[in-house]
């Protein structure tokens, strides 16, 4: 540690309390002060600064000791250029790697007090956005959400909210009358909150969010007719299914087909959101199962048969001797019933003649086998959306091999078109065609289609404006992946005020 004696060399100070120069020296005073270093050598300034007397006999101060103003504060144990490459460290590394940094430059100071340097030091005022993007960001993700102002145009963060209520908008909104474009996501809060609070600005909607939200309506969409489809497929294996050994009644068939049709499109459906990335818990919750049921579905390699106990019949020991009856023309119930009563059939006539009625009415469609169901492969949801979103040009042959078989669902087909002239109009952005598109949506058959048609209408100036003009989220979203960096780096210390100051930091 190297240390430096400092002598000021001024002969007249103003007094802090009343202006008045004095010249009259009361004493001396030693400071010692820290500076950058020397190379590999700390370096603490021994400034001895004069202690003045103030000959106005009316200001109440007596003495006061002279400043270096430039050099270092009042009471400060650092010089000004210290504290300024500490506030910057603080800045961009944080506090506990900030804290790592500095010992190795031969600046030893705490995590703490890079934090309170970074506290103390003030930002300087930005020019007023005219352009922003606005967009909410999470504290604790599902818990506690804020929002985040971003400058489009200088691409840096205006600033941060507490809150995402619109309310809090509506009062920043207001402190900023120079606004005059506000890109956004497809909130309806934000969009409140920007009418109420900046009525003059144009709102955009990000395009991307708008290429998400037809996605979502296109998965909605095939939750709904894949499973169809692959009944559909299935029911082809019918014709070369074995027959049942002992047939059911067709009532019974109708009932179990009609119970196994459930089961395999709620199969499908846990499968394909599990393929998509979703996990148990959600899956549950999106589609209103219990997560015993899903847990079964998602583990299951194949869709689950129910197994019904076998319990061994008093008829079974003459099932032999009945065959022959009937292949011999006899299918009296009565009389076969007497016949097995001689040879020691406890039981009563009437399982006889429920055998008997089970074989004059042998269905002609049996139940098809669960092999045939193993056989049937369709394509995972996540890829039958992207070949329904994609430009037709960039697809492989087996993803035009799968959009052929996608078409020859009825819906499907009439959806296609429409969700690719959307995607057209957006990543081409051509406003001309989005009233006939919202016009044409309106009056389809597929509800998931109208929907997503009626939210379009709702904001649609909105998303005409992103149509038209060159500003979206992607800068907002980029500032807050940026804060998130910044929120991990200070885990446990990550305060909103710290969290503003680091965020709005610009070398």
């Amino acid at each position: 540690m190297c240390q430096v004696e400092v002598q000021t060399m001024t002969h007249a100070c103003c007094c802090p309390v009343c202006g008045v120069t004095s010249t009259s020296i009361h004493s001396y005073r030693q400071r010692f002060v820290k500076d950058l270093p020397i190379g590999e050598h700390g370096v603490i300034l021994s400034v001895r600064t004069k202690r003045f007397r103030c000959r106005n006999p009316e200001c109440p101060q007596v003495t006061f000791v002279e400043e270096i103003p430039g050099v270092v504060a009042r009471h400060a144990r650092r010089t000004a250029r210290l504290s300024t490459v500490l506030w910057h460290i603080g800045q961009v590394a944080g506090g506990q790697a900030g804290a790592r940094l500095t010992r190795q430059l031969h600046l030893a100071v705490s995590r703490a007090t890079l934090l309170r340097i970074v506290r103390q030091h003030p930002i300087a005022p930005s020019p007023s956005p005219t352009i922003i993007g606005i967009d909410d960001w999470a504290k604790r993700k599902g818990q506690r959400y804020g929002t985040i102002v971003v400058d489009l145009e200088r691409h840096r963060v205006v600033d941060l909210l507490e809150d995402r209520d619109a309310e809090t908008v509506v009062d920043w909104l207001r402190t900023c009358p120079q606004v005059q474009v506000v890109a956004r996501d497809r909130s309806q809060q934000y969009a409140q909150a920007v009418a109420e609070g900046a009525p003059w600005a144009i709102q955009v909607a990000d395009r991307w969010h708008l290429l998400k939200n037809l996605s979502e309506m296109v998965q909605r969409v095939l939750l709904e007719r894949l499973p169809r489809m692959t009944l559909k497929v299935q029911s082809s294996a019918y014709a070369n299914a074995p027959r049942e050994k002992f047939p059911r009644a067709a009532s019974d068939l109708r009932t179990s087909a009609a119970v196994r049709a459930r089961r395999m499109r709620e199969y499908i459906q846990v499968q394909q959101l599990r393929q998509h990335g979703h996990s148990e818990r959600r899956i549950a919750r999106v589609l209103g199962m219990s997560r015993g049921k899903v847990h079964r579905l998602y583990h299951a390699k194949t869709v689950p048969e129910r197994r019904s106990a076998y319990v061994p019949s008093m008829l079974d020991p003459f099932i032999g001797y009945l065959k022959q009856r009937v292949a011999a023309g006899c299918t009296n119930a009565q009389q076969l019933w007497r016949e097995l009563r001689d040879r020691g059939y406890p039981g009563a006539s009437g399982q006889v003649a429920k055998w008997v009625h089970n074989q004059r009415h042998r269905p002609h469609n049996p139940q098809v086998s669960s092999d045939a169901v193993t056989e049937v492969r369709l394509p995972t949801l996540p890829t039958c959306v992207r070949v329904l979103t994609a430009d037709p040009t960039q697809l492989s042959p087996e993803d035009s091999a799968v959009l052929t078989r996608l078409q020859q669902d009825a819906g499907l087909a009439g959806l296609y078109p429409l969700a690719q002239h959307f995607m057209t109009m957006v990543r081409q952005m051509q406003p001309d065609g989005l009233n006939a598109w919202v016009d044409t949506c309106s009056n389809s058959p597929v509800a998931a289609l109208r929907h997503f048609a009626a939210s379009i209408s709702q904001d649609l100036a909105a998303v005409r404006a992103a149509l038209e003009l060159p500003w979206s989220n992607g800068q907002t979203e980029g500032q807050i992946h940026r804060l998130k960096m910044l929120k991990r780096q200070m885990y446990g210390r990550a305060k909103l005020d710290l969290l503003r100051l680091r965020i709005l930091y610009a070398p």
